[in-house]
């Protein structure tokens, strides 16, 4: 934590300790990270008049790190300026332990060669064993108080709430007039150590256990000097930049996308709040059924669970600071070209979750701390409700890096470097997709009984509506306001939901076909086909020339509801319309119609011609969201590459998007430092959630796309292999006759040749499997 620290309530008022959306930062984020290796962050706080970074670098023993904290005054600092820093730390269950112990100290003279004014602190864990870490200052540093530690104990509830519990320390007392600590270092289950300086200041924190090697100060500067380095090269070889963006002003830009995506890593632990009364009401049968389920939620005895974990990367650190199902998916797009293990081992954390039935809560409120981010009211999950299965996004691009189809240029995987290891890895994960599935066709099916009239060419049971729909709301399609019937009815059938569920089935037709398991894979190929029928009979609307959720009518009849958006796209989005269907044309229509999608800036959400356009809460009702219009320059550039009536108009257009939608962030980050949840469409500018390199982050994979040739498009170059991997392996997902073409290609052929393909890595960079890096065991009892 830090703070301005002139005086005591200055201090107070200034302290900084969450990433928060409003805290006056003037920007802030890292400029590399690597989950690997370590990073380095800038934050530039205006109101404190200093620009802090923060460098954080790991040893390859896994035993010993080290975070160093520089503060640097802005060019409009006055002079004298002040700053407390305050670094805090806490051992969790060690309130009552005799086996888990906590001590800070003035450290001996000797400790380390950390000279006389740092400070140490001893502690046991059983598993981590004794450790140790220090705090020490620079010599430069001119120290204006401290260092000083206030040893504590606090209940266990207490743990993570480091910065109340500081400031109620100072404000009882504890401090001097200036709000500075007295020293008073003792054991305890929670630590502060605060020191204030005049000026510029560079801190080290080093950590190691009992028998590793320590960092002093000039060994972490000198291997984040090194990072930098090899992080700059290995960001250019698995994302090269093509034509117009291959200059060097997007060499910032492009580290800056992967590493706050990275950056936003977290590991959380805690319980949740689910409602397991499974009341009729949520089955959303009868007229009026969300005001029934309203009323059964406010009669739900809601179950605190068992303790769960959860490795995820997060939308955004200040306002979205958990996992989010439909996010990740898009997360892992990105991640999977960077490093496949650790992709593997967030599919793997978040399939985990998954219950006996295959759900899987859309959000992961896991514990008091993250529930303290969160309004009361959205706190409960509910086991009826789902949410875009976007992880299925990702196994067929890990099924494209097994055959080889393609090159992987990442960290060395354990999971592609042998055969064995490949299959057991699916092995373990396909069986937990398959479930996620099963439960998704089951829970949000649609109602095909003779209640509602459905079209003659209609495959019975293959249609699908989200669960949780209000008149305003349909929260559980990740599109939140995004306009539907209304009132709802529930015989409702999303086009959304239906397109996933093709998607899904294709993902994992094609991992069951890898496995070997043909009987799955002719089950999944039924379902797509009979979705692809389904698209086209029960939502395309002929009048509209376009695909629209349906309903049921005042009057008993099946009835088209035509919002045309992003909803409208889904078939294509994911990868459902072959080059000869006869509905593209209208559909790349409605994608290029500058009165209705097409804007300057990006794919609008929802037509500016429709009524609710920029209406109400207007969050999915016209803005440009970088996650979808990825998949639909991804998808137009698939289309653009294949025979088809078609093929030189999508090209075009992919082109022309891929231009606008990375002109659009780019411009947005040049001027704020910050990349946004969502982008205007008449302005382009960045709006919504600051901070936001979640989704937004999968920009990154336009940058080298390969469109040599076309106005706006990129040039191939020597380097453009690696840029259209992973293009190219999602375009796999998104065209399963052309995966399957490639597999007989190389089936048998060159495997020894691919081998260095496979396994990839930048040399310098390897650290072995991400699991070996960091050691995490999610059903470890340790936390």
């Amino acid at each position: 934590m830090w703070g301005q620290g002139q005086d005591k309530s200055t201090l107070v008022n200034t302290l900084r300790d969450s990433c928060e959306q409003d805290d006056g930062m003037e920007g802030y984020g890292w400029t590399m990270y690597d989950a690997r290796i370590g990073g380095s962050q800038t934050i530039h706080d205006s109101p404190g008049y200093v620009d802090i970074t923060t460098d954080f670098v790991k040893l390859e023993d896994e035993e010993s790190w080290g975070v160093q904290v520089s503060a640097r005054m802005r060019p409009d600092a006055p002079d004298h300026v002040k700053t407390a820093v305050v670094f805090h730390v806490a051992l969790e269950k060690a309130e009552n332990s005799d086996v888990k112990t906590l001590k800070c100290t003035k450290a001996r003279s000797d400790g380390a060669g950390m000279g006389t004014n740092a400070t140490a602190c001893y502690g046991t864990d059983p598993a981590l064993g004794s450790f140790e870490f220090y705090v020490v200052g620079d010599g430069s540093n001119r120290l204006v108080e401290g260092p000083a530690v206030k040893s504590l104990q606090v209940p266990e509830d207490e743990i993570w709430q480091a910065k109340s519990v500081f400031t109620k320390q100072v404000l009882a007392g504890a401090g001097n007039q200036a709000g500075y600590l007295v020293d008073a270092p003792d054991l305890g289950n929670m630590q502060f150590i605060q020191m204030a300086f005049e000026g510029a200041f560079t801190v080290t924190f080093s950590y190691r256990t009992a028998s590793a090697t320590l960092l002093a100060p000039d060994d972490v500067k000198n291997r984040i000097g090194t990072f930098e380095s090899r992080f700059r090269k290995h960001v250019d070889r698995v994302f090269p930049r093509a034509a117009p963006f291959d200059d060097d002003r997007y060499s910032g830009f492009s580290r800056a996308l992967l590493s706050n995506l990275l950056g936003g890593l977290g590991f959380f632990h805690g319980d949740s709040k689910v409602d397991y009364t499974n009341a009729t009401e949520y089955l959303e049968t009868d007229p009026g059924f969300w005001e029934k389920a309203a009323d059964a939620m406010g009669r739900a005895t809601v179950t605190n669970t068992h303790p769960a974990s959860l490795l995820s990367h997060v939308p955004s650190r200040p306002i979205f600071p958990r996992g989010f199902l439909w996010d990740e998916g898009f997360h892992l797009l990105p991640v999977i070209e960077w490093d496949v293990d650790l992709a593997v081992s967030v599919l793997r954390s978040w399939l985990n979750l998954m219950d006996d039935d295959g759900w899987i809560a859309r959000e992961q409120i896991l514990g008091p701390e993250a529930r303290s981010r969160v309004p009361e009211e959205f706190q409960v999950q509910y086991p009826h409700y789902a949410n875009p299965p976007t992880l299925s996004l990702v196994f067929p691009i890990l099924t494209s890096k097994v055959n080889a189809a393609h090159t992987y240029l990442g960290h060395r995987s354990k999971h592609l470097s042998s055969a064995n290891g490949t299959s057991a890895m699916l092995r373990e994960l396909y069986p937990l997709l398959s479930r996620h599935y099963r439960w998704f066709r089951r829970t949000q099916s649609g109602s095909f009984t003779d209640l509602y009239p459905r079209p003659e060419d209609a495959i019975m049971g293959e249609g699908f509506r989200w669960r949780g729909r209000t008149p305003r709301h349909t929260l559980t399609s990740g599109l939140d306001d995004y306009p539907r019937a209304n009132p709802p009815h529930p015989g409702e059938l999303h086009v959304d939901a239906l397109a996933w569920m093709g998607a899904s089935a294709q993902a994992l037709r094609e991992v069951a076909e890898y496995l070997g398991e043909h009987s799955d894979a002719a089950m999944y190929g039924k379902d797509l086909d009979a979705v692809r029928h389904n698209l086209d009979a029960l939502h395309w609307d002929p009048a509209e020339a376009a695909y629209c959720d349906t309903t049921i009518d005042a009057v008993g009849e099946f009835q088209r509801v035509c919002h045309l958006g992003y909803v409208s796209l889904f078939p294509l989005l994911l990868g459902l319309m072959e080059p000869n269907h006869p509905n593209l044309p209208a559909v790349l229509d409605l994608l290029a119609d500058p009165a209705r999608l097409w804007s300057p800036h990006g794919l609008r959400s929802l037509s500016a011609a429709d009524p609710n356009y920029g209406k109400d809460e207007d969050y999915w009702r016209g803005a440009v969201w970088m996650n979808l219009n990825v998949l639909a320059v991804l998808r137009l550039h698939d289309l653009g590459t294949r025979d088809g009536p078609e093929r030189a108009r999508a090209r075009s257009l992919a082109a022309r998007l891929r231009r606008n939608v990375v002109n659009t962030v780019y411009d947005s980050w040049a001027k704020t430092g910050l990349f946004w949840e969502q982008y205007n469409d008449k302005t382009g500018a960045g709006q919504r959630s600051r901070a936001f390199t979640g989704w937004t982050a999968c920009v990154i994979l336009l940058l080298g796309l390969d469109l040599g040739g076309v106005p706006g498009g990129g040039r191939r170059g020597g380097t453009s292999a690696g840029g259209i991997s992973v293009a190219a392996s999602l375009l796999l997902f998104l065209s399963l006759i052309l995966l399957l073409v490639f597999r007989r290609t190389l089936s048998g052929v060159g495997a020894r040749a691919m081998e260095c393909w496979r396994t990839g890595g930048a040399k310098g960079l390897d650290r072995g499997a991400y699991e070996e890096v960091i050691d995490l065991d999610e059903c470890d009892a340790r936390h």
